[in-house]
């Protein structure tokens, strides 16, 4: 008689041997005694659990001799049954399709055709279709009409191990029985009866190795079982099962993982030079390391006795020592490191190479920062560079107050090299360092700064005629009033730099000796530096601070063209506003400015440029024309209206006729424009949208 191996020889017969399956179980056993069966099934689920073996117990109950009607349990000893059993050519009622094999349209009609008769003996003609996804949608689309509608006597069971490629139109005519992985304790429950039976002796790390190899698949257990006896006959160690599925011992996987935790790459390239030499494959190391890995994390996470953790007792001991040298992110670190590095051992050439790759990324990941670690010294880093400019001097300060280092108390760790910022660079929220404008504020800060504007003119305003005006002339740091400064120092005004407390404004530039970008000259050392505030917007002048001789404010007061005050530095103030103008990052307009003709005295500059009118309107908007009105009204001391002409207007010659009624139109056009300018609600949305006029239509007249 021929050797049944051990996966057919202990298949189960009945309901009641099935072992992991107890949902389906019990749904068609009760269906059985309630007589409701279904016409069609479909059990998907993973290799070697129990779908083609489930099938046919149902088949036996169906069409089982024992009674009068379907029973929930078949007898096992009726023709029905043994046939069913034995798979013998005479079942002709119970017929087994390889769907692999025979997946076409033809063979489908011959099944079709076969359905239609009765059955010749049993209660029930039955169509068992392994492997289903196999059939072809032609295939599948010439059943469907027969298998929602088919004749009392035919039932269709469909085994499959991708649902997701029978056709939709099949499944919602079936019910759908999902089947599960059998679990480790389990397969090894079911193995230690077997060789109890069998008269075997197998020590617990074997049936452990049996049960792991197995992946949830009791069919791929006993196969392995059944190797391992040809193998070494009635008794079966752990290190035989080990080398008969090629993997690597516990132990080897711990000591790399102990070789991670001291940083020695050189012991984790040692390693896996030794495995290799022993003919290992690197394909089983990478897997057996990343179920390790996901052990261990279990093991950190749910604790060493947790039920999740599917392992031998010697393996827990493992894990659990291992997880208790690494923290629950290095674990997963790790983890998904190993996941990168299966996949690439896998389907890549040179697989040792990315073995000892993906080893190695593991030793160097303990050196990466946590985000919230380098995230603490940012912080710390812009609080200690911001703390002395917002803060007050230590001159002011008491001097038997002890001075606090800004972020005391906290963990005093060095930043990482990479935090600390150029003395170019601005933080994070300012203007951009690399020459683009920044963010532009939101209307609510541009009102609130407009109105703020406003106020400090009333109360200029509102100040007596006899007394001088000053422009906001606070304390030095010194103690020294500006108002006793000498009186033979120009007017000057100094604000802060674009880009915040971090870079330097040209006020700090001309106290260090360094020349100013507004082309003034350096105030004296004596004088000392001045503090500075932190703007909200690149484009909001922050704080001025004025020192003004009595012919300068003499000069302010004149609002005659033909004063000598009035007179203009056109040269610094062209610098001026092209260095505004590039800073705000409008090039195609610093271009135009550099080539245009400046002209102009009094209070208003007027450049001819080479651009048209649409031109001028769409690149010198709102905002570039207020960057450059404060640009020059720094360098004048007073405010400067800069406009911006085309150089067409001027050579063009006077128009006449038809030209002469088109010019009267533009200039009516211009009047109703203005007029337009002068509403309080057009009025309101410029000052506070930065909104402007392109269009006016004139409907009086039609």
């Amino acid at each position: 008689m021929s050797y049944t191996v051990l996966a057919r020889k202990y298949r189960p017969q009945k309901f009641a041997d099935v072992i992991g399956q107890d949902h389906v179980v019990r749904t068609l056993k009760n269906a059985l005694e309630q007589q409701r069966i279904a016409h069609g099934y479909i059990f998907s689920g993973h290799r070697g659990i129990g779908k083609t073996t489930i099938a046919r117990i149902l088949a036996m109950a169906l069409n089982c001799r024992s009674g009068e009607r379907p029973t929930p349990e078949p007898c096992g000893v009726c023709d029905s049954c043994r046939e069913i059993r034995e798979g013998s050519v005479g079942a002709m009622d119970v017929i087994e399709i390889d769907a692999a094999t025979n997946r076409g349209i033809e063979e489908v009609r011959s099944l079709i055709a076969t359905a239609t008769a009765e059955p010749a003996r049993d209660r029930y003609r039955i169509f068992i279709l392994d492997e289903a996804h196999q059939v072809t949608d032609a295939a599948f689309n010439a059943l469907l009409k027969t298998l929602e509608e088919p004749p009392p006597w035919v039932v269709f069971m469909m085994a499959t191990t991708q649902p997701e490629d029978i056709p939709q139109t099949i499944r919602s005519r079936c019910q759908h029985f999902s089947f599960h992985a059998v679990r480790f304790d389990e397969i090894v429950n079911h193995l230690r009866q077997i060789s109890r039976i069998e008269g075997l002796t197998v020590d617990e790390e074997a049936l452990a190795l049996l049960a792991e190899a197995g992946d949830g698949s009791m069919r791929d257990a006993l196969s392995i079982m059944d190797q391992a006896i040809s193998c070494c006959g009635t008794t079966v160690t752990a290190d035989i099962v080990r080398g008969l599925v090629g993997n690597i011992s516990s132990e080897v996987l711990e000591r790399v993982m102990q070789a991670v935790h001291e940083n020695s790459s050189e012991e984790v390239l040692r390693i896996v030079d030794k495995l290799m030499v022993e003919g290992q494959s690197a394909t089983h190391f990478a897997r057996q390391t990343v179920r390790f890995l996901r052990n261990a994390l279990i093991a950190k996470v749910a604790g060493e006795q947790s039920p999740i953790l599917q392992v031998s007792a010697d393996e827990r001991k493992r894990v659990s020592a291992v997880a208790a040298q690494f923290g629950e992110e290095e674990l997963t670190r790790f983890l998904q490191i190993m996941l990168r590095t299966h996949g690439d051992v896998c389907y890549k050439q040179e697989q040792r190479f990315h073995l000892e790759l993906g080893l190695l990324k593991m030793v160097h990941a303990q050196r990466l920062l946590p985000l919230e670690q380098l995230l603490s010294s940012v912080s710390l880093t812009d609080a200690g560079a911001t703390a002395p400019a917002s803060g007050p001097t230590s001159r002011q300060s008491s001097p038997a107050a002890p001075q606090q280092r800004p972020g005391a108390g906290l963990p005093t760790a060095p930043p990482p090299s990479f935090t600390s910022r150029p003395s170019g660079v601005p933080p994070m929220g300012g203007g951009s360092p690399f020459g683009q404008p920044g963010s532009k504020p939101s209307p609510l800060e541009a009102d609130k700064a407009r109105k703020a504007r406003e106020d400090d003119k009333t109360q200029q305003s509102s100040l007596p005629e006899s007394e001088p005006r000053k422009i906001r002339e606070p304390l030095d740091p010194d103690g020294v009033d500006s108002a006793s400064l000498p009186q033979d120092f120009e007017r000057k005004i100094r604000t802060e730099g674009m880009f915040g407390s971090e870079k330097e404004d040209p006020a700090n530039q001309r106290s260090q000796g360094r020349p100013s970008p507004l082309g003034t000259p350096p105030l004296p050392q004596a004088l000392g530096p001045r503090p500075t505030a932190t703007m909200s917007s690149p484009f909001e002048i922050g704080s001025a601070l004025a020192v003004a001789s009595e012919t300068a404010m003499a000069c302010e007061a004149t609002d005659s063209p033909a004063s000598p005050c009035a007179e203009l530095d056109l040269d610094a103030i062209r610098r001026s506003v092209l260095q505004a103008m590039e800073t705000g990052g409008s090039q195609m307009l610093v271009h135009a400015l550099e080539e245009g003709e400046w002209s102009g005295d009094g209070s208003a500059i007027s450049v001819q440029v080479g651009m048209s009118e649409a031109m001028i309107g769409v690149s010198y908007t709102r905002e570039q024309e207020k960057l450059a009105c404060q640009a020059a009204g720094r360098v004048a001391g007073r405010a400067v209206k800069v406009r911006l002409i085309t150089a067409a207007a001027r050579l063009e010659p006077k128009p006449s006729g038809p030209a002469r009624a088109a010019s009267g139109q533009s200039l009516k056009s211009d009047n109703i424009k203005s007029r337009a300018a002068d509403e309080p609600v057009v009025k309101r949305m410029m000052e506070k949208f930065g909104a402007e006029i392109r269009i006016v239509m004139d409907r009086s007249e039609k």
